[in-house]
């Protein structure tokens, strides 16, 4: 069953296709294929087509076209949309058994003539970042010590399994921007770094985090900071930049590196798949 679901911290309403019990009963969707694309051109004398000097991925616009039924109780529930509907929030299409969610805000609700106990609409939503994103997120961990014997005495180079390097493959047609989370363990020692040898992109934290701290890296949204709430962002390096480090289509080759080889030190990657389509 095809269904849309728009949610914010208001509440949330469901647009439901076919044979939906939602009083949002929807017949028409525009926008969920390919988002699309801005150019700029030059064009040279005595020379044949163009060249495009520019590619710009323009922001997404979704169009729901339906109608509502007007049974008992619709008053209250159409004041309920309308507060849901002013805020921004995500979008979650559901369609056999597929889940693609996207960020968005609605620009546009336009009732139409009533016709009999159905009044129909069209509602119009601006998503800032053209992507859909899976459901649910992937954690792929990239750095971990793994124990091998069951006591207190243990030597990491002998009875340990070290991950430091992986390939996490990306099974979708956009890139992606993951989140970073780091537990320290009651050992840490030495300066974080990540690395994507695919893309030659990396990151680099010139912080050396205290026992048992919990650290996030949003790369998505530009953030760094504790379990505590502090900021860590001034400790990015001056030659990272968030901007350059991503999870491309396909392989990987993520690799992370640190000061010493005994520390409790574990990585997790957690991101969600991207897609220049939602599935329908």
């Amino acid at each position: 069953m095809f269904e849309i679901v728009f949610y914010n911290s208001k509440g949330s309403v469901l647009f439901g296709g076919g044979k939906s019990s939602s009083r949002w009963h929807i017949i028409e969707v525009d926008g969920l294929g390919l988002p699309g694309k801005s150019y700029k051109t030059c064009i040279y004398e005595n020379c044949v087509g163009q060249e495009t000097v520019n590619l710009h991925t323009n922001a997404r616009t979704i169009t729901l076209k339906g109608d509502f039924f007007m049974s008992n109780g619709y008053v209250n529930e159409y004041k309920n949309v309308l507060s849901i509907l002013d805020k921004e929030g995500v979008l979650e299409i559901r369609n056999m058994g597929m889940v693609r969610r996207i960020n968005g805000y609605c620009t546009q609700f336009l009732p139409l003539e009533k016709k009999g106990e159905y009044l129909p609409f069209t509602i119009q939503f601006v998503c800032d970042t053209p992507y859909f994103e899976s459901e649910p997120a992937f954690e792929v961990p990239v750095f971990k010590i793994i124990p091998k014997l069951d006591c207190d005495f243990t030597f990491p180079g002998m009875f340990s399994e070290r991950i430091t390097k992986r390939n996490v493959y990306i099974n979708s047609n956009a890139e992606t921007e993951p989140i970073i989370i780091i537990n320290t363990g009651s050992n840490p020692n030495g300066i974080l770094q990540i690395f994507n040898y695919t893309s030659g992109e990396s990151l680099k934290i010139n912080y050396e985090p205290l026992s048992n701290e919990y650290i996030t890296v949003d790369v998505k949204n530009r953030k760094i900071f504790n379990q505590n709430g502090d900021n860590l962002l001034n400790y990015l390096a001056d030659e990272s930049f968030f901007d350059g480090f991503h999870l491309y289509p396909g392989d990987n080759e993520i690799e992370v590196t640190l000061g010493t080889a005994n520390t409790e030190l574990e990585v997790i990657l957690r991101y969600n798949e991207c897609f220049l389509e939602a599935a329908i």
